[in-house]
Formats: C-alpha cells, sequence, structure tokens
C-alpha cells in the first residue's frame, strides 16, 4: 500500500530511501509439493521493492492528469521530475546487471530523480522470486536482498547533504541504515514516514520518539507491538486520544484503536494501520 502525504508550496522533495527489486513472478494452478516439478501457467518480470514502488506511486500522484500526458523524459536525464513542482528522489543501490539498467529505465520513465541510485560493480540487482497459486491467490515469495544490502549509512549520505522535505523508509534495506537515517532526520527536523515492512521485532522503542508518521498493516501492528509487552496498559485519557488525533482505524473489534494509542504514547504523531479488505 502507497501513501502520499501532499505538500502545498512549491519546489518540495520527497526523498525515498529504499530497497529496489526486479519481481520474478511465475503462476501456477498450486503450488508444487517437495521434489515436484509442475508446469507453470505463465513468468513475468517487472519492477519491483518496496522502495521503488513508493517512488513510483509519488511521483504519479503527485502530477496532475494533464503532466502525465506530456512526453516522458528522455533516458539520458537522471533528474527527471520536470512535470511537477514536487521532486521525487529515490536513492538505494541496484546491480551492475541487465536487471539494474532496467529500474533505473522505470524510475526515470515515471519522472522518479535517480541520481542518488549507485549501481554496484560485481553485484546483482535485489531480486523477488513470487510464485502465486491461481487456485486460491495465495503466492510464496522468496527474497534476495543483492545489492540493498550494500545500501549503508555512509553511502547515503552524499544524497542527504541537500536536505528534503519528506524522508519515506522501509524495513528491506539494513536495519542499522533505517535507524541511523531517521536519527539524522530527527536532529536535521525533517519528517519521516516509516513504513515497517517486511516488520521484525528488533526496532528500538527510540525510533517512535518523535516519528512523524508511522503507517503499517494489522500484521506488521501486530509484530511490532510484541515488542512493547512490557509497556503499561493504555488509559483511558490516552484512548480518548485516538479520536481527531492522528489515529485512523475502522474496526473497533479488532482492537486496532488501542495499538495506534500505544505507538502514540511512543512518541509518533499520526499513526495508520491498515486493515486490507475492512479499509
Amino acid at each position: 500500500t502507497i501513501y502520499l502525504f501532499i505538500i502545498t508550496m512549491s519546489s518540495k522533495t520527497i526523498q525515498i530511501i529504499g530497497s529496489l527489486n526486479i519481481d520474478l513472478i511465475t503462476r501456477t494452478p498450486r503450488h508444487p509439493n517437495p521434489g515436484e516439478t509442475l508446469t507453470a501457467t505463465s513468468f513475468n518480470y517487472g519492477p519491483g521493492g518496496k522502495g521503488a514502488n513508493q517512488a513510483v506511486a509519488c511521483a504519479r500522484l503527485s502530477r496532475t492528469k494533464n503532466q502525465q500526458q506530456q512526453p516522458a523524459p528522455t533516458t539520458s536525464s537522471l533528474t527527471s521530475n520536470s512535470n511537477s513542482n514536487i521532486t521525487i528522489k529515490m536513492t538505494g543501490a541496484v546491480g551492475s546487471d541487465f536487471f539494474g539498467t532496467y529500474l533505473l529505465d522505470s524510475l526515470k520513465s515515471n519522472s522518479v530523480d535517480i541520481t542518488s541510485i549507485s549501481q554496484k560493480p560485481d553485484t546483482k540487482t535485489g531480486t523477488a522470486v513470487i510464485i502465486v497459486e491461481e487456485s486460491s491467490g495465495e503466492n510464496r515469495i522468496l527474497i534476495t536482498p543483492g545489492a540493498n544490502g550494500s545500501v549503508s549509512p555512509e553511502s547515503i549520505q552524499p544524497s542527504l547533504k541537500s536536505l528534503p522535505d519528506l524522508i519515506i523508509l522501509q524495513l528491506e534495506i539494513p536495519l542499522s541504515t533505517v535507524m541511523a537515517i531517521i536519527e539524522l532526520a530527527k536532529d536535521k527536523g525533517v519528517d519521516v514516514l516509516l513504513n515497517p515492512a517486511p516488520a521484525v521485532r528488533e526496532v528500538p522503542r527510540a525510533v517512535y520518539s518523535g516519528l512523524k508518521h508511522l503507517i503499517m498493516n494489522e500484521s506488521e501492528a501486530a509484530i511490532l507491538s510484541s515488542s512493547l509487552s512490557n509497556e503499561a496498559p493504555i488509559s483511558d485519557e490516552k484512548r480518548k486520544m485516538g479520536k481527531g488525533d492522528g489515529v485512523f482505524a475502522t474496526d473497533p473489534n479488532d482492537n486496532m484503536q488501542d495499538l495506534c494509542t500505544r505507538f502514540h504514547t511512543l512518541g509518533v504523531t499520526n499513526v495508520i494501520i491498515t486493515l486490507g479488505a475492512k479499509g
């Protein structure tokens, strides 16, 4: 799920720091059993990675329909968001292979600034092997981080010399890098939107203090909140904060309101828990 917080003033920058993967998608009538070979229905590949997906969504949502109808930038243009007064900048790493070039071209065609994406020699681009079972719609995914694993605090420092207005992060690059970026953003007064996916229990409590936006689904919220089990129970006063105070939950039966309030007490300004088919 992709979100865009609209910035109304001119000449603003949203910087996404995160993963770039190539998705290798096979559709099959059913998942094979151990040792079994099946004939698949179809195979396809395309650009992916949570970071790259968010960058493309932000670029599209930051332009009007008329701007989107204008010709896409040429492949020789690296800073490509000329059709909008909001620059969408992607920071990360790909390999020096066909998939890496393919991802860069895809981002450029969607008006994403790719000047802070490094193409690593002798490194493979990150991949996600996705097997979709057509009978149930369930999928199984194997992720190989590849160049995403090389994204370190030191490697992203040059891209942050000119600070953006909003930084968007996920957890498909090393957690230590994500933590360092959040601390730097807090120190410099830059808002951060954290989508903690895939969720891990190792996210320290200090991350939530001063965090502007936290967006996650139900399972991610459950995993993160399980690491907060030693927190004090939520008071009635804090629970009341959930109404009109940056908390968005639509199904009270799922106890999402209490989860949102718990993250508020840790210092998050806006908490959103998406509920899949329930809203």
